[in-house]
């Protein structure tokens, strides 16, 4: 028996699984929406608004919009970008916070009939730039950051422009929808190009999968940058739901739930590391989960059995795990979790493919392996992307032609990622072929990182790997063999080029990197991870007393590090959004009181930490009532005082 499936055949068994267990609509429904994914978003989308234009399709922090004012606002946006001269195959760069007008910009493109580029706001400036050269951009929609590019600011009052509908603009399932980069093994970002035939397709079998309908609420939380977006966004607007965008920067599991609370969210798409973090949460903190939430999606990376045994123990909402690639539109495979049972082994199997798409286990001679045996995952179907921007011999490599297909000229692509056959016949991962991995949900290619280090002058060679780090998931170290530099200064030269997931955490100088007998890196001589070094380039001069000790002690312990100065930033030093969480709840344990998230991304140094602790700013309540021990005296004083005052007032009413 050999490893194959395709795509109907997967997830009608899945969705068998799911109705023995507890309801759904069966496999017949999830035909029905794989053959209608070859039509058009857009399309689609139209009839939603013909259907309930008085529904709320989006809403954020600043207010919501229904179906007809997103679709009237994407129309006259659409109207500019026609006579600013944007057609098929052209590529308008989108740089804007997350929020409903980012959700109609981006209608306004696909109306227009050209591609979206979303921008990570984040970005270095040079990797900006690169991108909006790399994929041809001539138009970006934003208020700033064109760099040299034409931009088309959507806040202006009332864009002078004809609506789209008047321009008769058609759509071909084969155009260019949307283009989002990749880090790339040859030290260059890769442009993955995206067809409507493709996010149709997506949209169609993902909603079905999920039976999204017109009483769901889908939270939206990944940022534009990454494709997730998309699987947040148009599944929802095709099922008549209402999109409902999480609030900026990323909150602690606790904020969430008070939002997914307030909000009534019924389905959540989470990074499966911020799942891990929630569960860890709820198990120092047990509590209810919220009762409007259904359904919890989680991934962008591997998900762990004891991660899904934590979440059974706090709640019985049903997870699917998904698995795919940017290459492959978004989610290639899911696996559902109803029952109490849980999978075997340590990670949770990634399962069928969606409806659209095909799976194959192959070997090196693009033959099928064994069943049990382990192979390289190769996906084919209507998910595929069409390639990469630009970069046909790139595309020829991981493109392959498909052997097995009925489609003339079909494809696979060579995902690079191991995989074998549950006994439930679900597919599992099991490890990468070649050095990418995943850094907080975000695919990274250390070579390009190695890469980006050799650019500094001070720089002879480098190599880059991840470890496990059991306080963070995975974190990079960087081997460097250079001269008269220190760990600050690479760092920095590597955040002016690199997103910051991609900036590594520790760094190791070396006389020079140890190879084997053939020449290739001896993995096996490198030190293993070794312990922070955000300190090593200053000595320590200060010392911490106080609340600045307490926030330090949290820090030293969360990123590993043996000090950490006054005026360190925890992102410069190895720190990020997810590993913040940990600390806003290892710190609200300390205090005594609760920290919100938004003081520690807005005072990211433990000099303006502790001030803002003590002091607040006045401006949200939840923050001004923090403070440290003097801070309570003087709450105390002043309420002491407004008694007082209170029953003087009352004897003089007497």
């Amino acid at each position: 028996m050999f490893v194959r499936w395709r795509a109907v055949e997967g997830l009608g068994s899945m969705r068998a699984e799911l109705r023995q267990e507890g309801g759904g609509q069966g496999s017949a429904g999830l035909c029905r929406a794989g053959q209608r994914g070859g039509g058009d978003v857009l399309q689609l989308f139209g009839e939603r608004v013909r259907a309930s234009p008085d529904a709320v399709a989006v809403v954020d922090r600043g207010g919501r919009m229904t179906y007809a004012e997103v679709d009237g606002s994407a129309d006259r946006l659409a109207g500019v970008l026609v006579e600013r001269g944007v057609a098929a195959e052209s590529v308008v760069a989108v740089n804007l916070p997350r929020g409903r007008e980012l959700v109609t910009a981006i209608l306004a493109v696909l109306k227009s009939g050209a591609a979206y580029l979303p921008l990570d706001r984040a970005l270095p400036a040079a990797r900006r730039g690169y991108q909006l050269e790399a994929a041809g951009v001539t138009l970006l929609i934003g208020a700033d950051g064109g760099d040299g590019v034409e931009v088309v600011d959507p806040a202006a009052a009332e864009p002078a422009g004809r609506s789209v509908q008047d321009s008769s603009v058609a759509v071909d399932p084969g155009d260019l929808a949307y283009v989002i980069f990749t880090s790339g093994s040859t030290g260059r970002p890769k442009a993955v190009a995206v067809t409507h035939a493709s996010l149709a397709n997506h949209a169609a079998a993902v909603g079905a999968a999920f039976e999204l309908t017109e009483a769901d609420r889908v939270l939206q939380f990944a940022g534009p940058g990454f494709d997730v977006f998309g699987e947040e966004v148009f599944p929802t607007l095709l099922a008549g739901a209402r999109v409902v965008v999480a609030p900026d920067p990323v909150p602690s599991p606790a904020e969430l739930e008070e939002f997914i609370r307030r909000e009534r969210v019924t389905v959540a798409n989470l990074p499966t590391p911020y799942w891990d973090q929630w569960v860890g949460d709820l198990d120092a903190e047990p509590r209810k989960v919220p009762e409007a939430l259904r359904l919890l999606v989680v991934g962008s990376d591997v998900g762990l059995t004891r991660t899904l045994a934590g979440w059974r123990r706090h709640a019985a909402v049903p997870v699917f795990n998904a698995y795919g690639l940017t290459e492959t539109t978004i989610t290639a495979t899911l696996q559902a979790f109803t029952g109490e049972s849980l999978p075997e082994g340590d990670t949770l199997p990634i399962g069928r493919p969606v409806a659209g798409a095909r799976a194959y286990l192959l070997d090196a001679e693009l033959e099928p392996v064994p069943a049990g045996t382990r192979g390289e995952l190769y996906l084919g179907g209507a998910v595929l992307a069409r390639g990469y921007l630009g970069r046909p011999g790139l595309t020829a490599d991981r493109f392959v032609p498909d052997p097995f297909g009925d489609t003339p000229g079909g494809r696979l692509y060579r995902t690079g990622d191991l995989a074998v056959v549950c006994a439930d016949g679900a597919l599992a991962f099991v490890g990468r072929a070649d050095d990418q991995v995943k850094i907080r949900g975000q695919r990274v290619e250390p070579a390009e990182i190695s890469a980006a280090l050799c650019t500094h002058p001070a720089v002879r060679q480098a190599h880059v790997r991840a470890v496990d780090d059991e306080a963070g998931g995975k974190r990079l170290v960087a081997y460097v063999v250079a001269t008269e530099v220190e760990p600050s200064q690479l760092r920095a030269h590597l955040a002016v080029h690199l997103p910051a997931a991609m900036v590594p955490a520790s760094y190791v100088l070396l006389g020079e990197l140890p190879v084997t007998a053939n020449g290739k890196i001896d993995h096996r001589a490198l030190l293993g991870s070794p312990a922070g070094d955000a300190a090593s380039a200053a000595p320590q001069v200060v010392t911490l007393t106080g609340l600045e000790e307490q926030i330090a002690a949290v820090w030293r312990e969360v990123l590993r590090v043996g000090q950490v100065g006054l005026d360190d930033s925890f992102f410069e030093i190895g720190g990020h959004s997810l590993l913040l969480v940990q600390v806003q709840r290892k710190l609200s344990g300390a205090l005594g009181r609760q920290v919100p998230g938004v003081a520690l991304f807005a005072h990211p140094t433990i000099r303006k930490l502790a001030a803002h602790l003590r002091e607040g700013d006045g401006s949200d309540p939840a923050i001004g009532a923090l403070g440290d021990e003097r801070a309570d005296e003087r709450r105390s004083g002043r309420a002491r005082l407004q008694q007082r005052r209170a029953r003087q007032s009352a004897r003089g009413t007497r």
